[in-house]
């Protein structure tokens, strides 16, 4: 076998470029820390490593999520509890507002700042996120939870969607709660309504969130709805039940309109302003009442409802045609036939009975008998089981939404008439009531929202010990073992300064040299 001078020479230069590769790779490994820099240093580990990059990095992924449910529900949860605090303040007004001794200007006063309380409720209601969506809207999160109408009532606008975000795999948490099942949908102490103006007026009519004055007599058109409307004349309006089509208009002149003078049909008084002929509204009865709804119907109360007796008027026309009685809150005035008002007026005064429930007959210059009472509601029938019933005329008119009339066809037979002060009192007991379940349903969506974080926190602490042993096999696998590197690159410095001094030596060497 002949070897030319070239291919030793060759040999030794390949060789040396080899070892020096070798020591190259060694010195980058020790530099970069890493025993696997390229996927041909160890196919099986660089495979591995690859799959746990991806691991890590779905991690950080769900890390950032994680931190981005945190802030949405911290935030969330901080605005409820300045809800809450707001909350607290209209109820100790409320409680305020039930003291017997204020004046009208003290529940003015009281209304004035139950207005401004209301502006700051609807102001955190609205609260935007980071990103500027509002965070009780549901989905619509470029729409404000809650608007105010021409009327100055407060509506949702917004949907009920829950938002989710994944946190890891297969955890998912809602980082939203919907503004209706929070603020609206919240149970009511007693059936209470909403109104409405109708989608087809014409004008800019507005009605008032109005309050229920009478329990009892809404109670029995409950859960029916009402439909009011403005007559021909622009004068009067109608009352029909929406479900049964009856009619429930209040007898002449209590059917009269004029803009922003209170309406008090079936239990219930609201306010219509700047309605033409012909336009409707809309009288909802409902289970449930928004916490915003409570606030207008109190302030609607301590604007317009007047704290003082249960009045009726029976009219001078009065006249006992044969023996009877008519019933007053369930003591009969006994009758022999003949009687006029200023008699029925002496007979009322003189039952002890009536007296001591405080119920007394005045009669005014036509003839009329002023009946009020001072502590009940007043009840008057021209019937009653346990005794005679009434015949003659006999027509009253006061605040009450059926006034009785004998002579009507069918005849009404009894007719009730709540006192200011007891509808007052009602209504304030009601809005307590009604703000404590207001905040119950507030404590329940925090109770939620406090599991919610819970599950974030153990889900972050999962994932940040799933980092730390993914971390810790990629390190066995990437990293470099430093004393080995070190040994191995003592090992490969001398073998190159070995090969480099041979290759010096076999280099001069020449077939010339022989010759």
């Amino acid at each position: 076998m002949r070897i030319s001078s070239q291919q030793i020479f060759n040999g030794g230069v390949n060789r040396l470029q080899d070892l020096n590769t070798q020591l190259q790779k060694t010195q980058q490994q020790i530099s970069t820390g890493k025993r696997v820099i390229n996927p041909s240093d160890d196919p099986v580990a660089a495979a591995r490593l690859l799959k746990l990059d991806q691991q890590n990095a779905q991690i950080d992924q769900y890390q950032r999520g994680i931190d981005l449910a945190q802030n949405r529900l911290e935030q969330e949860e901080s605005t409820l509890s300045d809800i809450t605090d707001v909350i607290q303040r209209v109820r100790e007004l409320t409680v305020q507002a039930g003291n017997g001794s204020l004046s009208a200007d003290d529940r003015k006063s009281i209304s004035s700042e139950l207005k401004e309380r209301l502006e700051q409720l609807a102001g955190y209601a609205n609260t935007r996120d980071a990103s500027g969506e509002y965070i009780f809207s549901g989905f619509k999160g470029n729409t404000p939870a809650f608007a105010q109408d021409d009327a100055g009532k407060w509506s949702y606008q917004g949907d009920e969607g829950q938002r989710m975000l994944e946190i890891d795999t297969g955890v998912s948490v809602p980082i939203s709660d919907s503004g209706k099942g929070i603020f609206v949908n919240v149970n009511s102490a007693s059936p209470s309504f909403r109104t409405e103006s109708s989608s087809q007026n014409t004008n800019a009519a507005t009605i008032s969130s109005g309050f229920v004055y009478d329990q009892d007599a809404f109670g029995e058109i409950y859960p029916d709805d009402l439909i009011v409307k403005i007559d021909a004349s622009g004068n009067t309006f109608t009352v029909t039940n929406r479900t049964t089509g009856e009619d429930l208009t209040p007898l002449s002149p209590n059917n009269d309109y004029t803009s922003g003078d209170p309406i008090r049909v079936a239990g219930v008084q609201f306010e219509i302003s700047g309605a033409a002929s012909g336009d409707e509204f809309f009288v909802k009865s409902s289970s449930k009442q928004s916490v915003f709804g409570t606030i207008e119907k109190l302030i609607d109360g301590l604007d317009n409802q007047v704290k003082g007796p249960a009045s009726a008027s029976i009219s001078s026309n009065f006249a006992a045609s044969a023996s009877g009685a008519i019933y007053i809150n369930g003591v009969g005035v006994s009758l022999s036939g003949g009687e006029d008002s200023s008699d029925l007026a002496g007979l009322i005064n003189g039952n002890q009975k009536l007296q001591g429930m405080g119920i007394e007959a005045n009669l005014d210059d036509s003839g009329n008998i002023l009946l009020t009472s001072q502590g009940e509601d007043l009840n008057i029938s021209a019937i009653d089981d346990s005794g005679p019933p009434f015949s003659g005329t006999l027509v009253t008119t006061g605040a009450s939404d059926t006034d009785l009339d004998t002579s009507a066809t069918p005849p009404i037979l009894a007719a009730n008439f709540e006192g200011g002060q007891e509808a007052y009192d009602a209504l304030v007991a009601d809005s307590l009531k009604n703000l404590d379940n207001a905040q119950e349903s507030i404590l329940t969506t925090q109770t939620e929202i406090g599991g919610r974080l819970n599950t974030v926190d153990s889900t972050r602490d999962f994932l940040s010990d799933s980092s730390i042993y993914t971390d810790k096999i990629t390190s066995k696998l990437r990293d470099v073992d430093y004393a080995e590197a070190v040994s191995t690159l003592s090992f490969q410095s001398f073998v190159l300064q070995a090969a480099q001094q041979s290759f010096a030596q076999v280099s001069q060497l020449s077939l010339f040299d022989r010759i």
